[in-house]
């Protein structure tokens, strides 16, 4: 992060897969960075359970030049920058990336991560890229959409997309609208632009749970 020099770096070996690694330190000073994962209240996630992550150094920024309220929320009242990052740690302080906080939809109560269900719907071979975003539900909250990619010369069959999330996710997880793109829209630095994606329900859509007839 741009606002803090010192975040999290994996020192030596092979880094376990999907970890972030420990907490960086300077080579010479020693331990100056400090790092804290804490849930909705500001408390203590505790080992194994997602919650945003803290970091607190000699080098933070100070502030957004000229923009005191998005500083304000940058920053708790005690110095720790939010870096919007949704991880868990380990015991032996191993740090995971689980979500952006930005990007976690909520769906019949339970928090969800996009990436979670686009990783393992990308593990399909009818599917090249696909991106899962949050779109309007009639229950409040969320109702999870997936936009698929095919691979050329495939035509995924919707049901069998959502049997092989299904039998891998938790229920709330499994999209209930897909629909198929021709090509995921991008930013300048090629990461998915998911605000420039159809928005709310088209009429191409599949609904899962829709009543025949």
């Amino acid at each position: 992060m741009s606002e803090s020099p010192y975040g999290l770096i994996w020192p030596h070996g092979s880094r376990p897969f999907g970890t972030l690694g420990t907490v960086r330190q300077h080579p010479v000073l020693g331990v100056i960075n400090h790092a804290r994962v804490v849930d909705g209240t500001g408390g203590e996630a505790g080992a194994g359970v997602p919650g945003e992550l803290l970091l607190r150094n000699p080098v933070l920024t100070r502030g957004y030049y000229g923009m005191p309220a998005e500083t304000a929320r940058a920053f708790t009242e005690d110095g720790w920058l939010r870096t919007g990052d949704l991880v868990t740690v380990d015991p032996g302080g191993t740090y995971t990336f689980v979500a952006r906080e930005k990007e976690v939809l909520r769906r019949r109560g339970e928090n969800l991560s996009p990436a979670e269900v686009e990783e393992v719907l990308g593990d399909h071979p009818d599917v090249l890229e696909c991106a899962v975003v949050g779109v309007p539900s009639e229950l409040s909250e969320d109702e999870v959409k997936a936009f698929v990619v095919p691979v050329p010369g495939r035509e995924p069959d919707f049901a069998a997309l959502r049997a092989h999330t299904a039998a891998r996710l938790a229920a709330f997880k499994v999209p209930r609208y897909w629909q198929l793109i021709d090509e995921l829209p991008r930013t300048p630095t090629a990461r998915v632009a998911k605000h420039r994606l159809p928005q709310g329900h088209q009429s191409e859509e599949f609904d899962a749970e829709a009543v025949p007839g």
